[in-house]
C-alpha cells in the first residue's frame, strides 16, 4: 500500500516536470539571445574604446590526435 502511493507520487512529480520543461528551454533561450546581443554590444564597445590596444583573441587550440 505505501509502496504504490509513493510510485503514485513520483510518477505524479515526473508528469509535471515534464510538461514545464519545454517552458523552461524557450525562457532560458531567449535569456541567451539577450546575453549574446548584449555580448556584442560590449565587444562593439571594447573595439571602440581600446582600438588597437587590445590585442586580437588567441585562436581555439585543436585537440591532440595520434598519428
Amino acid at each position: 500500500m505505501g509502496g504504490s502511493v509513493f510510485a503514485t507520487l513520483v510518477t505524479l512529480a515526473l508528469a509535471i516536470i515534464w510538461i514545464l520543461v519545454p517552458f523552461a528551454i524557450f525562457g532560458v533561450r531567449r535569456l541567451l539571445g539577450e546575453l549574446l546581443a548584449e555580448q556584442r554590444r560590449t565587444n562593439t564597445l571594447l573595439e571602440y574604446i581600446g582600438g588597437d590596444r587590445i590585442p586580437p583573441p588567441e585562436p581555439e587550440p585543436t585537440p591532440w590526435r595520434a598519428p
